[in-house]
C-alpha cells in the first residue's frame, strides 16, 4: 500500500469508536507487538505517517540506526494480522510507516464498534530532524534536531529541540513547547498553546484556545487570533500582535517594542 493510500484512510478510521482508555499501558482486546528498524547511512531526515494510536519520538545515543517499537491493538484478530509499522529508506530520508486495516468501504452496523490503533514508540538520532503527519492521538518529541508536525487531533509536546519547530496544522488538541528553537505555528483550530523557553515564536492563525508564551529569546508574533487570552512574559525581543477579537492580552517584561490592535492599547 502507498502513502497517498495510507492517508486516505485517515477519515474511516477516525471514525472508529476507540478502546475505552486506550494508551500506553493500557488494556486492550487483542494485542500484539510491532518494530522495525533501519540503518541511518547519511540521512538526515526521519519523514513519520502514523494514523490511530500514540506517538513517541525521541532522539538517542545510537547514531547508526532509527528504530520504531509498538503496540497494535484491535478489536478483532483478524484485524490484528494488518496492523504494522515499516521503517525503510526513500533516498536522502528515512520513513517511518503506520498500516492500518483499510474499512473504507465498509458500511455495516457491525462496524460501529471496531477499532483499530498502533501506538509507536521512535527512536533516532538526536542530530536528525523529523517530519510528523499524524490523524490522532497524544504526540510527544524530544531531543531531535527540529520537528515539522501536522496533527489532527490529540495533545502535542514538544522538548529540548535544538533547531526550528513547525505546525502547518493543528485542529485539536493542546500544543506544548519547552526549550525550543524559533516556532512558526501557521494554523490552530483549537486548544491551549503553551510555549516555554523559545528562541523566537510566530503564530499565524489561531481560531480559539489560550495562548501563554514565557521566555522568549527573540520576536513575538500573533497575526490573528480569533478568541480565548493571550499571555506573554519574558521576552527579549519585540511584541507584535496584529488582530485579536476577543480575549484580553497580558503583557510583561518585553525588552522591544509593543504593537497591539488599536481596541487592545492598556490591556496589559
Amino acid at each position: 500500500m502507498g502513502i497517498r493510500s495510507r492517508l486516505s484512510l485517515l477519515t474511516a478510521l477516525l471514525a472508529l469508536a476507540a478502546p475505552p482508555a486506550w494508551g500506553w499501558g493500557s488494556s486492550c482486546k487483542f494485542t500484539a507487538d510491532r518494530s522495525g528498524e533501519v540503518a541511518v547511512e547519511g540521512a538526515t531526515v526521519v519523514e513519520i505517517f502514523a494514523l490511530a494510536g500514540d506517538l513517541r519520538i525521541s532522539g538517542g545515543a545510537d547514531d547508526a540506526k532509527v528504530t520504531a517499537e509498538g503496540e497494535a491493538c484491535s478489536s478483532r484478530e483478524d484485524m490484528l494480522s494488518v496492523i504494522d509499522v515499516t521503517v525503510r529508506r526513500d533516498g536522502d530520508r528515512i520513513q517511518v510507516l503506520a498500516e492500518m486495516p483499510d474499512i473504507s468501504g465498509e458500511t455495516e452496523r457491525r462496524w460501529k464498534d471496531e477499532y483499530a490503533t498502533l501506538d509507536l514508540e521512535i527512536e533516532l538520532p538526536s542530530n536528525m530532524s523529523v517530519i510528523v503527519h499524524d490523524s490522532s492521538g497524544d504526540l510527544r518529541v524530544h531531543r531531535v534536531a527540529g520537528a515539522e508536525v501536522s496533527d489532527s487531533s490529540g495533545d502535542i509536546e514538544l522538548e529540548d529541540i535544538d533547531g526550528p519547530v513547525v505546525i502547518p496544522r493543528d485542529s485539536s488538541g493542546e500544543i506544548m513547547m519547552s526549550r525550543v528553537g524559533d516556532v512558526v505555528i501557521q494554523v490552530d483550530s483549537s486548544g491551549e498553546i503553551r510555549i516555554e523557553e523559545a528562541s523566537s515564536v510566530t503564530i499565524a492563525n489561531d481560531t480559539s484556545g489560550d495562548i501563554v508564551l514565557e521566555d522568549i529569546a527573540g520576536d513575538v508574533l500573533i497575526g490573528n487570533d480569533s478568541s480565548g487570552r493571550i499571555s506573554v512574559r519574558n521576552v527579549r525581543g519585540s511584541f507584535l500582535v496584529e488582530n485579536d477579537t476577543s480575549g484580553g492580552i497580558r503583557y510583561s517584561n518585553v525588552d522591544g517594542s509593543v504593537s497591539l490592535p488599536e481596541d487592545r492599547h492598556g490591556a496589559n
